[in-house]
């Protein structure tokens, strides 16, 4: 049942992916400018020969649903494309940068979970009290700091108070692993300040609703202290909605690494989008908007999986 279930679901994230490559392939080619002056090194007239010249080459003097269906046979087959201004395998391009995305999203992720349950398990159980108001108030501003001005403040801080600190290190984990995570552990946290947030308030009110229902008063009367009950009985049950919060959250992480690789220096998949996206390198944008796609769909289908093993009921 469960391997029928899971079937179905990856079935399901074929049209997704279809959908998702139509509209990020036709935004592409929707940017102001032209590749062909980024390729030809200065201004170049749009209608010259030497432009007609570089569009051959590239395939772009194509109809944009000839270049649409050529470039996704590729995909379908393993082939990104080559990048139109370096001239290298989008695969290669993405496959270098894409180590310290996934892992700046997992570390921020790992923070915001390892916080938020914890502190929504917290604030439930001292539900009204002074601890459970000012947890509802730092959550509160988690959310609404923008991650740009938290990330800009982070780095201005340490900057000022703690120079000791090295904000902005080369990261590479196969020389050196250890610091490659030290390095990342600074906006992992700035990233994971709005998620921690958002699953401590999903975990409080789960766990309110939880602790309202007949067993639970069942198992107090039978004699079961109140954090057994808390986080025997009633925290399986209220995990349902905060898995469904985290895989949301991870997928708005992905989103959030584009801002944080900028402003601290990260050679990440969002660094290398930004920089495709002004040098107008489609192939590169398409490659990277597509795999990008396809780590959040798969992190829907992981929530989903999850949703089964926690109550085989849905």
């Amino acid at each position: 049942m469960m391997f029928a279930h899971f079937l179905r679901r990856l079935a399901l994230l074929v049209p997704v992916l279809i959908g998702m490559s139509v509209v990020s392939f036709s935004l592409v080619h929707l940017i102001p400018g032209d590749v062909v002056s980024v390729i030809a090194g200065g201004e170049i007239a749009s209608d010259s020969e030497e432009a007609r010249n570089i569009r051959r080459s590239l395939n772009l003097d194509q109809p944009l649903a000839v270049q649409y269906f050529t470039w996704i046979d590729g995909v379908v087959h393993g082939n990104l494309g080559k990048s139109l201004v370096h001239n290298v395998p989008v695969a290669d391009e993405i496959l270098a940068h894409l180590p310290v995305t996934l892992a700046l999203t997992l570390m921020s992720l790992v923070i915001s979970v390892v916080i938020g349950i914890p502190a929504g398990v917290l604030a439930a159980a001292r539900r009204g009290r002074s601890s459970d108001a000012a947890l509802r108030i730092v959550s509160l501003a988690g959310m609404a700091v923008p991650t740009f001005v938290a990330s800009v403040t982070a780095v201005l801080f340490f900057s000022l108070y703690l120079p000791s600190v090295q904000l902005f290190s080369s990261i590479d984990f196969q020389t050196d692993f250890w610091g490659a995570i030290e390095g990342l552990l600074l906006p992992s946290a700035v990233l994971s300040l709005a998620a921690a947030a958002t699953i401590m308030r999903y975990t409080r009110g789960a766990m309110l609703e939880v602790m309202r229902e007949q067993y639970i008063a069942m198992a107090q009367a039978k004699g079961a202290g109140p954090w057994r009950v808390l986080l025997k009985h009633g925290l399986r049950t209220a995990l349902l909605p905060v898995v469904t919060a985290s895989g949301l959250i991870a997928a708005q992480l992905i989103s959030g690494v584009v801002v944080v690789e900028q402003v601290f220096g990260l050679p990440g998949l969002g660094q290398l989008m930004l920089s495709a996206i002004s040098s107008r390198d489609y192939t590169l944008v398409q490659g990277a908007v597509i795999v990008v796609g396809a780590m959040v769909v798969l992190i829907n289908l992981a929530v989903d999986l999850a949703y089964h093993r926690l109550d085989p009921r849905i």
